[in-house]
């Protein structure tokens, strides 16, 4: 699957945006150079992540999925979380502005998100099994399963978040139920229910 490829784009227009916001709430925003240089080097991180771990072949096989779309990640300066859909990535993070470390696992995680969301299958049979829980929780579930199983095979440690301890209700949960189910019974199940 060598033409799976990340393409890392500075979206200019909305980052206008959230720089006027960060204007008038009197907000520390990275500048336009400052972006474009940690685009950049998040550009020959992430190649260089892919030269040695091959992430996007790993995901693919683990979800037994092609995305539906492009790998367009938008890089901002802040003021919004990162996310699959658009697919967005902010300089600046929770703390200040986004290590090395949180970027690959950040992207891993976004990632994992639209490989997975097109398996309705799946996500009904989580929908049923985890009907109490929140779809926060449901969509995360096998994220952190899938999570798990590439921090150990490639990094040999679990994900940062399995570190925090100021997750949102809804991934604190995923997190548990993966820890108590076990992320490959998980991964197996996940197999087991596609479409």
């Amino acid at each position: 699957m060598n033409d799976l490829k990340v393409q890392f784009i500075y979206a200019y227009p909305f980052d206008v945006g959230r720089r006027k916001l960060a204007k008038e709430r009197n907000i520390d925003y990275p500048s336009f150079d400052k972006i474009i240089e940690t685009k950049k080097h998040w550009e020959n991180i992430w190649e260089q992540s892919e030269k040695e771990n091959n992430i996007l072949n790993l995901i693919n096989d683990l979800t037994k999925r092609l995305p539906d779309r492009s790998l367009e990640c938008f890089i901002v300066g802040g003021l919004i979380n990162p996310m699959s859909t658009p697919f967005l990535m902010s300089v600046k993070g929770r703390d200040g502005l986004r290590t090395d470390e949180q970027f690959i696992d950040t992207m891993i995680h976004e990632i994992l998100h639209i490989f997975v969301s097109g398996a309705r299958h799946y996500f009904s049979f989580v929908n049923k099994k985890y009907s109490n829980d929140s779809k926060s929780t449901q969509n995360h579930i096998i994220i952190y399963a899938m999570l798990e199983k590439i921090y150990e095979q490639f990094f040999n440690s679990k994900p940062l978040d399995y570190l925090r301890n100021d997750m949102p209700e809804g991934y604190a949960r995923a997190i548990e139920i993966v820890k108590q189910e076990g992320f490959e019974n998980i991964i197996n199940e996940y197999h087991e229910n596609l479409d």
